[in-house]
């Protein structure tokens, strides 16, 4: 433990010495960095000295050619002080040096030939500088200045002459001590002015007694020379001090000017820096010295813990060790594991030969000798060699792993065994064997077609069932030549999607019976795992052909169903539409109350009828999958008010108050056709099972989307009955099936409409209080603006209609109506008929109506383009058709041509005709 201290300590020692030199040169260069900020001082001071007296011989030049020096010199020196700095006076002096005028009034009188710079002066005719001398007046040191006053004449230009001849200033020394208030000195820094005898003539700051006193000897440096230098001195207060220092022959000022900075208050922060940073170096060299004596300690205690830890942990392991030295084979280690393996103690072993040779074969040939004699012996190398003893609780197996250790020689020192009893693992490899044996045996009998892939896919084993069924065995023709060739390509993708994600995977595909026959088959793979890795993929595939065949029968009889209701529902309409036309007709022959009644009555029985075979048709249309919505960007509130404005008058009729409830005019995502048909069956539905009360119409905002709901104060549906109000020709309180009650398909067809747009549709109700349904629309982006509204024309009198129809009663019927509204007609059952009456009559038409489908495979579209060409205008036109698929929409709004779904009354083609032309038909 002492060598560790004393190395520590030869650690340390070269980082102490650094710090004692970092120290020392930290001092060294803080001592430059003074001699350099007292050289910068001096400099600032020196240069303000310059200035004021550059300034000076400026003021004096200016006044020496001012024409001030007459009678009113002396008040002009009185305005004139109230401008100078308090230290500096000015003045005018004769010849004989009297001063006739002065900024300072002491001095008027005074006299000052006897100077050196007004000799100077008056003899060079230049600006001339004097000693510092004690004046009289203002009782300060004081800096004297002359210049001849140019203006000097006469008797003034003679010796004794009265008039002024030079002009003079006086600079105080108190100039210093203003700057050094204007513009603070740092803290511990003084400035000495003496002059060329080495008096003392002002410093800063104050110190009692030293103006006017000479220099001490050992501050005469100061006066002599001729360069500005530094030097290391003791100042008039006894202070050390690191001293910048300017002799009068250095400055051409006449005055020593020194700048000293206190050298012991300068270095006493690094000082105190040192001392910090040598305060926590001690501390922690005395607490690494602690530590490691504390650490060294422990690092002892701790490596004899280390050392029974070993050995516990031997004792506890399950692997059998054993470590023996070399040449002898000596065990110097081994733990009670090794000894049970072995079936020896170990303890007393002192050479090679005492080892003992319990050992038999494993799974292969045992070695005559031990794996670690054969390390220590001969330097081999072994790797999980089985080994088994027989015992007579059974026999163990081990796997031993033996190894030399060599030194840096290559001389083998040790040598080191490791058993590891497999005795469990083998019992369980055994069960596992015959596990599988039984689970294949399981899989060969099952009577449903199973098969087992390696774990890449790659096919393994296929049971009896698959062989029975495809007459095939594993090693039998082309892998995938029992599957249907079209069903290929889907089962590859599939297949290779589902082993590249470790999942389960499936398809439908028809596989190949033993007669040639193809069947279809529900395939699933699942992957077979252990310690989370897939060992193999087990697959069965049930017979589904005879279930599979009759569920496609069952959805073309049900897409027989719409067709035929499609088909039907067409051939009625013809007929119908003729009805509406002639019933319309009828109007003006019929004037008795009678007959008006019995025609009332016809034309409500035929708007039963209309809305029958609209149901029936919205039904097939939506069974057949041809209705596409055009999702966009619609507002709600145009649209509820027009299905309120609508529907008022039929709720009205029945004593209802239909309410419209709309405060938020929201954007909504949806097909304007087909959401307003689900609302409209809704009202519907609600006007048709209310007796009495109020029916509102709503909508509000609600997580993201528009709640439009209908809600009524009806007869209610019970919880029985919720189940069935979305089936088709299902009604509540309609067991009689009165057919001006519907067909019951009007919430079969918002079910429907519900699934088709993706707006869900929430029903709530309690039986004998009414019902709400709700419908959920996602909200749009922006708000569609309103169509302008359609003004009416007064008449239609003169105006040209062409109507075309190979359906001969329907065209007479619109003849008719066209013609009580006052139009001129033609009429046509074909385009090229149409084309020659409008020729004959040399007219252009105003407007057009025409059935979609015409002989011989004409549509209207080609009739009514046909038409615009010759009339050489975009007549306004309207389709008449009972077709229900999307073709005939898209082909009309790409003309701008309007369509309506027959049977059409007289009052919706009036309103169709409307939005085509803007004026009332």
């Amino acid at each position: 433990m002492v060598r560790w201290l004393l190395l520590l300590v030869f650690t340390l020692a070269p980082l102490i010495g650094f710090e004692v030199y970092s120290h020392t040169r930290l001092r060294a260069e803080r001592e430059a960095e003074l001699g350099q900020e007292a050289l910068r001082l001096l400099d600032l001071i020196q240069t303000e000295q310059q200035r004021i007296v550059d300034d000076i011989e400026h003021i004096l030049a200016t006044l020496a050619e001012a024409d001030i020096a007459g009678p009113a010199c002396q008040e002009t020196m009185e305005r004139l002080r109230q401008r100078l700095p308090s230290y500096l006076t000015l003045g005018f002096a004769d010849r004989s040096g009297i001063v006739l005028c002065s900024t300072d009034r002491r001095t008027v009188g005074t006299g000052s030939a006897d100077q050196p710079q007004v000799r100077q002066a008056l003899s060079s005719g230049l600006f001339s500088v004097g000693e510092y001398v004690a004046t009289e007046g203002p009782h300060h040191r004081v800096l004297p200045f002359a210049l001849p006053y140019a203006r000097g004449g006469g008797e003034s230009g003679k010796e004794g002459g009265s008039g002024p001849a030079v002009v003079t200033a006086l600079l105080d020394l108190d100039w210093l001590r203003q700057y050094q208030a204007r513009k603070p000195l740092p803290p511990n820094v003084t400035v000495l002015l003496a002059d060329r005898a080495g008096t003392v003539l002002v410093r800063v700051p104050d110190l009692q007694g030293i103006v006017g006193r000479p220099l001490p000897e050992r501050l005469g440096l100061y006066l002599s020379g001729a360069e500005t230098a530094t030097a290391l001195t003791e100042g008039l207060d006894g202070t050390p001090r690191v001293t910048a220092y300017s002799p009068p022959g250095a400055n051409g000022s006449g005055l020593a000017i020194a700048v000293g900075i206190d050298r012991a208050a300068a270095l006493r922060t690094v000082d105190v820096a040192t001392l910090w940073s040598w305060f926590p170096f001690l501390l922690i060299l005395l607490l690494t010295l602690t530590g490691t004596a504390w650490a060294i300690g422990r690092l002892t205690r701790q490596r004899e813990t280390e050392r029974s830890l070993l050995k516990a942990v031997l004792e506890h392991l399950r692997a059998g060790v054993v470590v023996a030295e070399a040449p002898t084979g000596r065990v110097i280690l081994h733990n009670s594991a090794a000894e049970r393996l072995i079936g020896q103690p170990l303890g007393r072993i002192d050479r090679i030969e005492d080892y003992p040779r319990p050992f038999t074969g494993g799974l292969v040939e045992a070695s005559p000798e031990l794996p670690l004699v054969r390390a220590l012996r001969d330097g081999a190398v072994v790797r999980q060699e089985e080994l088994r003893r027989d015992t007579p609780a059974g026999p163990i197996t081990c796997l031993a792993d033996a190894e030399p250790v060599r030194d840096p020689d290559g001389c083998i020192t040790l040598a080191v065994v490791t058993l590891t009893d497999i005795t469990e693992r083998k019992a369980s490899e055994e069960a596992l064997r015959r596990s599988e044996t039984r689970f294949r045996e399981l899989v060969e009998n099952t009577p449903v077609m199973m098969w087992i892939n390696r774990p890449d896919g790659g096919r393994e084993y296929y049971n009896a069932a698959w062989r029975s069924y495809t007459g095939r065995s594993l090693e039998q023709g082309e892998r995938w030549s029992y599957i249907h060739p079209a069903d290929y390509p889907r089962l590859l993708d599939c297949r290779e999607r589902g082993i590249a994600a470790g999942e389960s995977y499936g398809f439908d595909v028809r596989m190949q019976r033993h007669d040639g026959v193809y069947r279809w088959h529900v395939c699933r793979i699942n992957p077979m795992r252990q310690n989370d890795q897939i060992i193999a993929w087990v697959g069965t595939a049930v017979d589904v052909h005879d279930s599979r065949m009759a569920r496609e029968a069952a959805e073309q009889a049900d897409r027989s169903k719409s067709r035929f209701l499609a088909a039907a529902s067409h051939d009625l309409r013809q007929p119908m539409q003729s009805m509406f036309f002639f019933a319309e007709a009828l109007h003006s022959h019929v004037h008795s109350p009678r007959g008006r009644d019995a025609l009332a009555m016809l034309e409500r029985g035929m708007e039963t009828l209309k809305g029958l075979l609209d149901s029936l048709l919205d039904v097939s249309q939506l069974d057949a999958g041809v209705i596409e919505p055009r999702i966009e960007d619609i507002s709600v509130k145009p649209l509820l008010d027009d299905i309120g404005s609508a529907y008022a008058p039929v709720a009205a009729a029945k004593g209802l108050d239909l309410q419209v409830v709309n405060h938020h005019d929201l954007t909504v995502r949806s097909d304007r056709n087909l959401l307003g048909r689900m609302v409209r069956n809704l009202v519907e539905n609600a006007i048709r099972y209310t007796e009495r009360g109020v029916i509102r119409l709503e909508c509000h905002p609600l997580d993201g989307h528009a709640g439009i709901q209908v809600r009524d104060t009806g007869i209610g549906i019970s919880g029985e009955q919720m189940s069935w109000i979305f089936e088709e020709f299902y009604q509540v309180g309609n067991p009689e099936r009165d057919r001006n009650q519907g067909l019951g398909l009007g919430l079969a067809i918002v079910q429907k409409l519900s699934a088709l747009l993706g707006h869900p549709v929430e029903v709530r109700s309690e039986l004998g209080k009414g019902s709400v349904f709700r419908i959920s629309v996602p909200l749009g982006d922006a708000t569609e603006s309103p169509a302008p509204a359609l003004a009416p024309r007064e008449t239609e009198r003169g105006r040209l209609a062409v109507l075309i129809d190979d359906d001969a009663i329907v065209l007479m019927g619109l003849r008719s109506i066209f013609q009580d509204w006052g139009y001129d007609t033609i009429v046509a059952s074909s385009t090229e008929e149409a084309l020659e009456r409008l020729r004959a009559a040399g007219r252009r038409p105003d407007v057009m109506v025409a059935d979609y489908r015409l002989r011989e495979h004409k549509v209207g579209t080609e009739a009514i383009l046909k038409i615009r060409e010759l009339a050489g205008a975009p007549v306004p036109a309207v389709l008449l058709t009972g077709d229900s698929g999307p073709d005939v929409m898209q082909e009309a709004e790409r003309h701008g041509i309007g369509v309506m779904f027959k049977p059409v009354t007289a009052r919706l083609l009036q309103e169709a005709l409307t939005r085509q032309t803007g004026t009332a038909a």
